[in-house]
């Protein structure tokens, strides 16, 4: 039995207000061919399908397009699990027919456990693996009273019940391995934030401390493999059993396009694991970062060059130090570049008198509300419980924000 896993599509990002959906779609159409040339027996998809709760339609048409086109490949299941980016709902909301098709969807935890394990078979009818089908774990989901404690307390009681929703999850599943003959591997999914992991500056909704960090001591040993998602850079946490991060497929941000991207083929013989392998994901347009002295920057943009297999144009971000932002500078090197056929997103100014502020070619509509609420915060100076009151704050608002714009 072979499994691929892969996460974090974030369908529907944007990045300086430039969508992403032909380098989505370039990936998608690359993985059906990864699926039919690997004989991949099932995929799962561990979380942050979308970049948002409520995806534009052509996100959502994209995703769509995939799972249809899945289904006529060898992939006999997929496994998709909702992500923190994720509304659970919007994900359920086709289930029941996609269901039709081995396409096995759970937005959110369920109310009772057990529906969130699932056996899986081949098409004799013989069972290859039981899949204990874990989303990002929300503390309303968890049915977690909170009255009179501190946030510090909020944060402690939010692990134990994820992780005591991980070992009630495993003793299900492994009291239904007992009824196998011979017995079958047991894979859980997950979408969290592990104690350790490497993280990226995209990740901007992972939380700064230690204490909502889940430990992986904490994650059942008796899962054969640990497929997680949240975490944009890919990465194994623990070679046996082996838990890994698929990362995300296309990077999010230009200091992401510094890592190569993954996806993991899982080979199981004879109900062990033979081997993980990491698939290289192409790079369908290149992000490059510039960095250096004025001049060096406008030598470069005379004879800049670079080679691409894919007809998508090149985005550049721009660092200039010791100068300062003036705006027929920036006019100049954006033109110069872009009569190269290389598209300037950004354009980042460091005064030598001012190190610590970037000064950026963007309007402030073009920045993510997250980002302008965490620079407000950090021009501030607030830190600790105080920052995760006010950013837990904000997301709230901004959750129910989006929930008023889609009634």
């Amino acid at each position: 039995m072979k499994i691929l896993h892969t996460a974090d599509w974030h369908l529907g990002h944007q990045l300086c207000k430039y969508a992403r959906k032909e380098e989505h779609q370039l990936f998608t159409n690359w993985l059906l061919d990864i699926v039919e040339n690997n004989d991949i027996d099932a995929l799962i998809i561990s979380g942050d399908i979308f970049d948002s709760g409520f995806p534009p339609n052509y996100a959502l048409a994209q995703y769509y397009d995939f799972l249809r086109r899945l289904s006529e490949t060898c992939c006999h299941h997929a496994i998709i699990v909702g992500g923190n980016h994720d509304m659970p709902s919007t994900l359920n909301a086709p289930r029941d027919i996609l269901k039709y098709f081995q396409i096995h969807v759970f937005g959110g935890a369920e109310p009772d456990n057990k529906d969130q394990i699932l056996p899986i078979h081949d098409h004799n009818n013989k069972m290859q693996a039981i899949i204990c089908a874990i989303p990002f774990l929300r503390a309303r989901e968890l049915k977690l009273n909170h009255a009179g404690e501190s946030y510090t307390q909020k944060d402690r009681s939010l692990v134990r019940a994820m992780v005591d929703h991980y070992k009630q999850i495993a003793s299900c599943a492994h009291a239904m391995n007992d009824n196998c003959l011979p017995k079958v591997p047991l894979i859980a999914t997950g979408h969290l934030f592990t104690a350790g992991g490497k993280i990226s500056d995209t990740e901007r909704d992972l939380y700064i401390g230690q204490l909502k960090h889940m430990p992986v001591n904490k994650l059942p040993e008796i899962f054969d493999y640990i497929a997680l998602g949240h975490l944009h850079k890919c990465q194994c946490l623990r070679q046996t059993p082996p838990i890994y991060y698929s990362g995300s497929p296309i990077p999010l941000s230009f200091n992401e396009s510094r890592h190569e991207q993954f996806v993991l083929i899982i080979n199981f013989e004879n109900n062990n694991i033979a081997s993980v392998h990491k698939e290289i994901v192409p790079r369908f347009r290149p992000l490059i970062k510039i960095k250096g002295q004025l001049n060096e920057i406008q030598t470069k943009s005379e004879n800049f060059s670079y080679q691409s297999s894919h007809d998508l144009t090149p985005w550049l971000e721009i660092d200039i130090l010791d100068e300062k932002p003036l705006p027929e500078m920036i006019e100049n090197i954006t033109s110069a570049f872009e009569n190269q056929k290389f598209k300037v997103l950004k354009i980042i100014c460091k005064p030598s008198n001012m190190q610590q502020i970037d000064f950026q070619a963007q309007k402030l509509d073009e920045l993510d509300p997250f980002d302008v609420f965490q620079k407000r915060c950090e021009a501030d100076g607030i830190i600790g419980e105080e920052y995760d009151l006010l950013m837990n704050t904000f997301k709230d608002l901004m959750f129910m924000v989006q929930v008023s714009d889609s009634e």
